[in-house]
Parts: structure tokens; sequence; C-alpha cells
């Protein structure tokens, strides 16, 4: 939803310009309000509601008003009491009954963010009443009549956006309550703020006042605290608010606090019923507390085969109330040969974005897996074929992706020679069918020609992502042309590359369909470093088949080249973390000559990097709510790490959670009001 407006800062409270938004209820135009003004009876006030997400990305953009950064807001759930005395009308509809964010800065670009539909109602552009008027909805925005409270959902909110919803009051047509018999008032005074909950951060929005009557009124005060222990998290106390003798006056919403229930605000100084009391000619103190819900736990097991490798996620506890995030595993993905069919439980009901909501009891997740097989097939080229050739052909076999295939041997016929598959031996299986050729040849002489391979790119050292070029030589020296000269590159992760005199069969294997005598054909290659390799990396080529026209054939043995090229060492660095965990990136600094990077972690998480030998610096920036508590693999934070050739090293720090808080991404509600005449 968007709206126009610029923010205005009137005693520290956030208040909002609003232009006109079309013709609403026969109105045709919008005036700023400004805090506690008085406003006409009979007419419209219109609360927004402007839902903002702020953090800090990995790469240390922190958001603001002007700038966007990468980071997420998780569910965050929003409520607002209106006014006791005002009339629910609505909220703010756009034509197709979307409510997305947009920039804080440019309201016409839009930002990831979305109230969450749970209502899933056919597409509408208006909001409405069930059958007893007790509820109204639009697309996920909820009014209980019987609280008069406005509820609703905001999922992934990007920091430095915003999300606006707008509430449509009216004012009482007189001054004087009907529903109050023993005080005839002379004024109404209307308060309204909202609440936000995510995860274990609550805060309220601030307060916006405005009344009707006289402004000279005697005003007594409202005011609300605290009893007993107070989580960390709670969000401040309502702030005082005053009414005249006789006024309704409506209690505030329970506050928000994920883990702990709230007993309610109660005071002895009015008589509260259905959520509201007839403000005395004294003050009022309304007092509350809370009380710590009890964890349960998710536990995931897996019914039927698991797939070797496989680990179940570990048990963990949760609050009630909670939105739990499944496991990442997703439908479909495949494990070592298994395919998931997902997650599943009698206990909860998952959603479409793989959440729920934590009951109050232990729930279990229950997954499943399927074998996956696929086929491999043999065939013969045409050309050369033995006599009844189809009854030499192996027949079909079935495995699962990972699994080795090794390829099988064929009986040669009197006056004929296999020259092999045209697939590597020994190869691992896809997730696909495929078909693997096989070629046949005359006997007659022998012909030996020469294979040699050079490494072409020009470095001491290879980190992962880098590529490797080759260059194989194949020389015919036969005195007559030598034709389908088959290569295959026998390292899996070698492509063959483009060049000319030869074509490129599969990535792995080149032909040459025309060698003449004493000829030679440079052939290319290049391999890309895994993170896997370490030390030293053995590529090999080899020819594997070869015809001549005048029914010669190649020499039984074997035509294979090999080089060597070295893979930088690896330094491991890891994250651990002990006590509590907030939400954080921790970044560690890597100088040495000539070199810098750095490296982004979660807690309990490692990361690898390749270094050329040498002498490094290795140095946490240490975040404002942990404080370090060990480092081994170096003698200290910003401590050196030699490096030598072939040897890999691991580097820890453990951190110790410092303070309570939530430092890096927080959520909150402005609230703004207008009148329109």
């Amino acid at each position: 939803m968007k709206r126009i407006f610029k923010n205005k800062k009137i005693l520290f409270i956030m208040i909002a310009i609003v232009i006109v938004i079309g013709t609403f209820l026969g109105i045709s135009y919008s005036e700023e309000l400004q805090n506690d003004v008085e406003v006409t009876r009979n007419s419209i006030l219109t609360y927004y509601l402007d839902v903002t997400y702020d953090g800090i990305d990995r790469n240390g953009v922190a958001s603001s008003d002007t700038t966007v950064s990468s980071i997420r807001s998780g569910y965050m759930e929003v409520k607002d009491k209106i006014p006791d005395g005002l009339t629910f009308e609505g909220f703010i509809t756009t034509s197709n009954g979307t409510i997305g964010a947009v920039r804080r800065n440019d309201e016409n670009t839009a930002c990831t963010g979305r109230v969450v539909d749970d209502t899933n109602e056919a597409f509408n552009d208006h909001g409405t009443w069930n059958a007893g008027n007790t509820e109204y909805t639009y697309h996920g925005l909820h009014y209980d009549a019987s609280t008069r409270t406005v509820s609703f959902k905001v999922y992934n909110l990007q920091a430095g956006c915003k999300l606006t919803v707008g509430i449509i009051t009216r004012t009482p047509a007189e001054i004087d309550d009907p529903t109050t018999t023993n005080v005839v008032e002379t004024r109404r005074d209307f308060y309204n703020f909202g609440n936000i909950i995510e995860k274990s951060l609550s805060k309220n929005s601030n307060t916006v006042h405005v009344y009707m009557g006289n402004a000279n009124a005697p005003l007594y005060n409202v005011t609300y605290s605290y009893t007993g222990t107070v989580p960390s998290n709670a969000p401040a106390v309502p702030s005082m608010n005053s009414y005249a003798q006789g006024a309704t006056v409506g209690v505030a919403n329970a506050p928000l606090v994920e883990g702990y229930s709230f007993s309610g605000w109660t005071t002895s100084d009015a008589t509260v019923s259905n959520g509201s009391f007839v403000m005395p000619n004294s003050t009022v103190t309304l007092t509350g507390s809370f009380t710590e819900k009890a964890k349960k736990n998710v536990r995931y097991t897996i019914t039927g085969t698991s797939p070797d490798g496989y680990v179940v996620p570990l048990t963990k506890n949760y609050y009630q109330d909670a939105i739990v995030d499944v496991d990442s595993l997703s439908v479909g993905d495949v494990f070592n040969g298994y395919r998931f069919l997902g997650w599943g439980s009698s206990d909860v009901t998952i959603s479409d974005d793989k959440n729920f909501v934590m009951p109050n009891q232990d729930v279990t997740l229950v997954g499943s897996f399927e074998p996956v097989t696929y086929t491999v097939t043999y065939a013969f080229y045409d050309g050369v074929l033995p006599p009844n050739s189809d009854t030499l052909l192996p027949a079909d076999e079935t495995y699962s992706p990972g699994d080795i295939v090794t390829l099988p041997t064929i009986n040669e016929p009197n006056g004929y020679q296999f020259f092999g598959w045209y697939k590597e031996d020994n190869f691992i299986m896809p997730d696909n069918d495929i078909t693997v050729y096989g070629e046949w040849g005359v006997r007659a002489g022998t012909f030996e020609p020469t294979i040699a391979k050079a490494v072409t790119s020009s470095k001491s050292y290879y980190r992962e992502g880098d590529v490797v070029t080759f260059r194989t030589t194949v020389t015919n020296t036969a005195a007559f042309t030598i034709t389908d000269v088959i290569v295959s590159e026998n390292n899996t992760n070698a492509v063959f590359t483009d060049g000319t005199g030869y074509e490129i069969v599969t990535d792995h294997f080149v032909k040459i369909p025309t060698l003449a005598s004493n000829a030679s054909i440079d052939i290319y290659s290049s391999y890309t470093v895994l993170s896997t390799d370490t030390n030293t990396v053995t590529n090999e080529v080899e020819l594997v088949s070869a015809l001549a026209g005048n029914g010669y054939i190649l020499y039984e043995k074997d035509y294979k080249a090999t080089v060597n090229f070295n893979i930088q060492p690896k330094v491991t660095i890891c994250k651990t973390i002990t006590g509590p965990v907030v939400p954080n990136k921790f970044q560690i600094k890597v100088t040495g000559t000539g070199y810098e990077t750095w490296v982004v972690l979660d807690e309990d998480e490692c990361k690898d990097i390749f270094v050329d030998p040498g002498t490094y610096i290795i140095r946490e920036v240490i975040p404002q709510e942990y404080e370090l508590s060990s480092v081994t693999g170096i003698s200290t934070n910003g401590g050196t790490l030699t490096v030598t050739s072939g040897v890999n090293s691991t580097i820890t720090f453990t951190n110790r959670f410092k303070n309570k808080g939530f430092y890096h991404s927080s959520g909150r509600v402005e609230n703004t009001i207008t009148s329109s005449k």
C-alpha cells in the first residue's frame, strides 16, 4: 500500500502529512493533524501504522530512511486497539488488494515485504464483515469488534523499507457518551498506539492523541506499570494518558513478548468490563505482570530408509506461539541417491512458507525418502560391426545417483577388435538416464600414435574457482592417415574446450576426424579448482581409440599423459558461541603481503580460504554484544599464522554473549493520524 507523506518531528512524536486518498465516504480532502488537537464530531480519523525494519547486512551496510540493506525480517506481529468512542469504518484498500512495502525515501519503488494474507480471500478491493459482524477482514488485516483490536502480520520486510496500513475510524456524533449515565461529558479524548513483536523483540509505537469538546475540562491521569520480574525485552509501558470524568477508557492491549504470558492490566481504582472502564474523578493506575511460558521440544525423525550420510536435525525447544522454521531440506531434494518426500506432522500444520506456530506441546516432524534410480543403456555405433553384434550388447542396468558405474568388458570375435566405450570407466552415475556407446574395428596391422600433455596457464598455486588450462598434443607416427581418434579427459572435473581440428563429443571426450601421417593436433581443456582439492592435483588424458582405412588397428597399450598443478594451502576459519545467542554476523579480517580478505561467519559456522604460503595476520572484529573467550590455531586475536605448502590450518574463534539486547535488527511501528472534513 502506497502513501505519500513527509515525516515531521513534533515533541519527538512522528506525525505524518497525508495527501488526499481519492474521495472516500464522500470526503474530498484530508488535513494534517498535530498531536493534542481538537477534532470535530462525526468526522473521519484515519490512523496510519508504518511498519519498518532496520539492520546491518553482512557487507556492513546499515539501513536508514535513505538506504536499504540486504537483510529482511521474519514474521512481525502488529496489534493496535483503536480508542473507545471511535467507530471502525474499514481499512484503506487498494484496487488490486495488495498490501506491500516501498522504499522509505521513494514510495514509487517497491521492496520485499508483505502483509501475510492468512484470510486467503478471493480477489477484492474492499474488506468484508463475517456473518456475525464480529470480525472484519481485508487480505490479512483483521479487526476484532469484541476487543476493538486491529491485528496483522508482516513478513520478509527489507531493512530500509516500510509497509503502511491505514485504519479508518469515525468520531462520535455527540461529545456526551450515551453509554455512561452518571456524568454528562463535555470532553472526550482519543489516545492510540500500536505494538509489534518479532521473535524476542517487542516494541510500542509512539502515542497519538486528539480530543473533542472543552479544552479546559478537568483531566485525570491513567498510568501503567509492570510488577514482578519484567523480561529484558518487554516493551515500555504505555504512556500516561489523561481523560475527563465519565469518559469510557479502553485498556491498552496486553504487551506481546515472545515466551511470556501477560496477566492483563488490572486496577483497584476503577471497574474494568470488556476491556474498558469509566473514568472516575481521580487517577487510575493499571498494573500487569509476566509469566514465562514453558518450552516444548521440536523433534525430527525419518521413517523408512535414510540415505547414507544424512543427519537428522537436532531436537530444539521453543516457546509456545513462536514461529518455528522447518529444516531447510525441501521436497524433491536428492541426497546420496534418495529423494526427500517432505516433512509432515500430526501435531501442527506446516505453512507454505515452511514454518508453523509452536503449540503448548512437544512436536514431532516426520520425514521420508525414496530411492532414486536411473538406467544405463549400452549401444554400438554404426559402421564396422561383428556378426550378431546385438548379442554382444550388455543388458541395461539401473543405478542410484552417485553410484560408481564400472563399464562391462566385451568378448571380441575373431577378426574384430572392440575399441572401447566412449565413457570414462568407473564414472559417477548422474541423476538422469544415459546411453554409453562403443565402437568396433577390423583387425589388420597396428599403428602407435603418441600423446603428451602440458599446463598452459602459469601460476605457482591455484585456489578454489581458478581455471587451469591444458594443451594435449596427439601425433600420428604412422605412414598413413588415421581417423576417428578419440581422446578422453580422465579427471571428472576437467573439460575439453574449443579448438581447431577436433570435435567435442562430450565434456570429457573429443574426436579428431582425420590426422595425417606425421601430423600433430593440439587439443585444449580446462579444470576449475574445487573446494575439496588439496596439495597437488594430477590430471590425466588418454587416447582411447583410433581407426585406419587400411584395416590397421591401434596397438594395444595405455596411451596416457599426466600433468600436475599445485593447490594453495587452505585455512579454515570457524566461529563458536557459548551461552545465549543474539542473531549476528561475525567478521574476521585476514591480511598478508599483498593480500586482504574478510570472512563473515554465523555462529557455529566454518569457512575456507585459500592463500599462498606466507605469514598472515588474522583478527576478529568483536561485535558489541560479545566478547572473545578464546582463539585456537593462532596465539591471540590479531596473531600471525605461518602457512606452508601442502599444510592446511584451522583457526577457531570462540565468543561469549556479553549483554542482552537486540542490536542489529529491529522492527517498529510509527503511528500517525489525519482528520477529514
